[in-house]
């Protein structure tokens, strides 16, 4: 394929533009949306696609496939977790790379608190809409890794750098996002209408759609090690609303699965910076 196309040899350039053309077109839709000239739909929409490639960034990030560079690297990661107002990448890095070890166990972490073995009901509908509902399920995850490593000796590495409290304080407030916009739009708050539909609602957008997506691609409860099983491929044209907001995940993700990749020191090194520049 490089072959084909040179020009994708360039990932740092690749992935600079994709950050660059997403964030030009996250603070085209706001300016454009408060000048009133741009329908809520379409800034809602649009918001949620550039959101998307954020989400798709952060993944390649975390498996350390471009952007080398210590500072740029953490400016970058940062501006993506504002964006998606979600969990920290330091910490989904952690739970996504243990997450290839155990896919589909008990133990994934990330998939299981997204809905992965989970039957469809009340819960697994409030998780995939809003990820600050996952919090229901941490004990279980939490009692199937202990008993994975009392089997094994095999535990996920979940310790944080020095300060990465800052992170958790953060990633509180960003997924109670939706409750305090629900507040202001009650209350009758000037500020509520524009945080719900410049940055809520396109991430409930993105959100629901990886989700939907991810946890059944993925399967579960299967033979450990067996790569063969670990997805299945969601190219239905009835996906194909979905795949638009995850950019073809149901698709594509399960060659990821093949070939993995990532450098934990380089992963970590930014989080390092970000952590002594604020202390």
């Amino acid at each position: 394929l490089v072959a084909r196309h040179p020009w994708l040899a360039r990932d740092n350039w690749v992935a600079g533009g994709l950050f660059v053309g997403a964030t030009v077109l996250i603070a085209a839709s706001i300016a454009a949306w408060f000048a009133g000239g741009l329908p809520t739909v379409v800034a809602i929409i649009g918001i949620a696609l550039a959101l998307s490639v954020y989400h798709e960034l952060e993944h390649d990030l975390i498996h350390d496939l471009y952007i080398a560079q210590p500072m740029l690297r953490g400016v970058v990661l940062t501006m993506i977790w504002v964006g998606k107002a979600s969990i920290d990448p330091w910490t989904r890095g952690r739970w996504h790379r243990w997450h290839h070890a155990v896919s589909g166990q008990g133990e994934d972490i990330e998939e299981r608190l997204i809905g992965l073995g989970l039957p469809w009901g009340p819960l697994r509908v409030l998780i995939t809409l809003l990820p600050v509902f996952s919090i229901v399920l941490k004990p279980r995850i939490r009692r199937a890794v202990r008993e994975r490593a009392a089997e094994t000796g095999r535990r996920p590495n979940l310790e944080g750098p020095p300060g990465s409290w800052m992170l958790l304080v953060g990633t509180a407030f960003f997924v109670t996002l939706p409750f305090t916009a629900l507040g202001g739009l009650v209350a009758g708050a000037a500020w509520a209408w524009p945080l719900t539909v410049l940055w809520v609602l396109p991430n409930i957008i993105r959100h629901t759609t990886i989700v939907i997506m991810s946890s059944n691609s993925h399967y579960t409860e299967i033979q450990r090690g067996n790569l063969i099983e670990q997805n299945q491929i969601l190219d239905h044209p009835i996906f194909w609303p979905l795949q638009l907001f995850c950019w073809n995940f149901g698709a594509t993700h399960v060659v990821h699965h093949f070939l993995v990749r990532h450098d934990r020191r380089l992963f970590l090194r930014p989080m390092r910076f970000a952590v002594a520049a604020l202390n």
